[in-house]
């Protein structure tokens, strides 16, 4: 995928390795000269110096091609004007970083795909820890209207050899499945296995119910 990144802070230049090392193609916007530079000489990838807010800099980071744009700086106006500009130039999945639980409402409304509140994630990743091994929390979604969360197929589930369309997954979907160093993006005729870690975005009450199926409780 070709992945523009809109801030090169901590996370979004972690982020950005990551998912470079996954072999997709990211360019990082940082609005900081100095910043850029550093993240130009520590990662392979583009770096363009700009905010993200402005349509020329989008544009001078391809994202007329882009499959995705994550909007990952610590001012909330930016990372909406950056989504916006993303959605009316056509990119088809825009995510951003919510600083402050009390603009979540702006981004829902915005119609961003996935507005992830960093303190709400937080809780919820140490509430699975809490809940056994097994299940990681990763993202809290909207301000805590949905989350992201990754489950191991275990050996006892019923779902172990099962297309994915036969599966009930009412209020939820599968993300991404990993089976050793593959990912795999789900389809309708995919089949999930025993030790294969599934991503699975949705509701809170759907994603548990599916999360325990898949675990085999």
């Amino acid at each position: 995928m070709y992945i523009v990144i809109v801030g090169g802070g901590q996370i979004g230049s972690k982020l950005a390795k990551r998912l470079a090392d996954r072999g997709h193609n990211v360019v990082i916007i940082e609005k900081e000269e100095k910043r850029a530079h550093e993240l130009a000489g520590e990662l392979d990838i583009l770096v363009i110096h700009g905010s993200g807010a402005e349509i020329d800099v989008l544009k001078d980071a391809g994202i007329g091609k882009a499959d995705v744009l994550l909007a990952m700086t610590q001012a909330d106006e930016v990372n909406l004007m950056a989504c916006e500009l993303a959605k009316k130039l056509g990119v088809n999945k825009v995510i951003a970083r919510v600083n402050d639980e009390k603009h979540a409402k702006m981004f829902e409304e915005m119609g961003i795909d996935i507005a992830i509140s960093l303190p709400s994630a937080a809780v919820m990743l140490f509430e699975k820890a809490v809940a056994g091994a097994g299940v990681y929390g990763l993202l809290g979604i909207g301000g805590g209207k949905g989350e992201v969360v990754e489950v191991t197929i275990g050996p006892n589930s019923k779902l172990a050899g099962k297309v994915i369309k036969d599966v009930n997954t009412k209020g939820c979907t599968f993300a991404m499945i990993t089976r050793g160093d593959e990912l795999i993006p789900p389809k309708g005729d995919t089949v999930v296995h025993v030790g294969d870690l599934v991503t699975v975005v949705g509701k809170p009450e759907a994603v548990l119910k599916v999360t325990k199926s898949l675990r085999g409780e």
